[in-house]
């Protein structure tokens, strides 16, 4: 069976982390830039003081991280803020978090992605902010926590994009995150593709590549937007690149005929046992894995008091 993530990882010197803080502070200095208006600005801001203080070698990493094979990377000790409570609601003040978004899109930049968010989550904001929110307590959901979420991939009732075509009609290809604060020490899990589908026999690999399911839009999405499932569709397929990829959400994920479900239910039993790993990200991390060939997951926690309970920001890029 391949091995686990493929993940490099990566921190920065105290020093270039001041230095990069400071540059990006002095330059958003007398702006009001909102994280959806001025995305664009946010991100030049970014990239050229990441491109100015970075030492070559982590410029080069996350300029070819996303056509090296690597499933995720890692990037620790960036600069922070004065972060207000967690806005537990999902919705804060954008244009007072502008550093933290400059770092977050010129990082994006820099990884020749392209963020973007959907019209029937979020509100169709860029930036999700991934907390417990007591309204979504109970569900599956990136904003709940005493529910386990499950492995699954984002978006996989969309199909797999197209090179050069609108992101937002396909599959997600990137997860990005930066790390507000954690007290909790709530993991995320990821597995790769690779692992699950080399774990499978070849007649239930076979199944789960064949169009004999339908898949959901997850939880967090608007259901009123989303109300067409995939139908007729793989779970598994074999991109161009030769590589796995994979569509999978265990509250929406039927199978189509009864050998079909067969092989879901030994693809779900595989994912009970799965070897994964656990990135526990701490304030001033960033995150980004690959959505096709990662499938992820965050179990079930109590979630400290609203001002200091979990807080992750996460952004789509293609």
């Amino acid at each position: 069976m391949t091995g686990g993530v493929r993940l490099p990882r990566y921190r920065l010197g105290d020093g270039v982390r001041d230095v990069l803080g400071k540059e990006i502070t002095e330059r958003l200095r007398d702006s009001e830039l909102d994280s959806d208006a001025d995305a664009a600005i946010l991100a030049g801001v970014g990239a050229y003081a990441l491109r100015a203080v970075l030492p070559g070698l982590l410029l080069d990493a996350l300029e070819t991280f996303p056509v090296g094979g690597s499933h995720a990377l890692l990037l620790t000790n960036l600069p922070g803020q004065d972060f207000p409570p967690t806005p537990v609601t999902g919705y804060g003040d954008e244009p007072a978090l502008a550093v933290v978004n400059a770092l977050h899109f010129g990082l994006l930049r820099l990884l020749g992605t392209t963020p973007f968010a959907v019209s029937y989550e979020n509100k169709g904001r860029l930036i999700r902010n991934v907390v417990p929110n007591p309204e979504a307590a109970g569900t599956t959901s990136s904003w709940g926590a005493d529910s386990e979420f499950f492995w699954h991939s984002d978006n996989p009732h969309l199909p797999f994009g197209e090179p050069g075509s609108d992101p937002r009609l396909f599959v997600p290809r990137y997860l990005s995150f930066y790390a507000v604060r954690n007290h909790e020490r709530v993991p995320t899990e990821l597995t790769p593709v690779e692992g699950v589908a080399e774990g499978l026999d070849s007649w239930h690999r076979r199944l789960l590549e064949s169009p004999h399911f339908t898949v959901g839009a997850p939880a967090s999405n608007d259901p009123e937007a989303t109300e067409r499932p995939l139908e007729h569709t793989p779970l598994l397929e074999t991109g161009p690149d030769g590589r796995h990829r994979i569509r999978y959400d265990q509250g929406t994920t039927r199978a189509l005929t009864d050998d079909a479900s067969l092989a879901l239910e030994a693809f779900q039993e595989m994912l009970t046992t799965i070897p994964s790993t656990g990135l526990v990200l701490d304030e001033g991390d960033f995150m980004v894995f690959d959505n096709y060939r990662v499938l992820h997951r965050r179990r079930a926690f109590s979630p400290h008091p609203v001002v200091a309970a979990r807080w992750l920001r996460r952004c789509y890029a293609s």
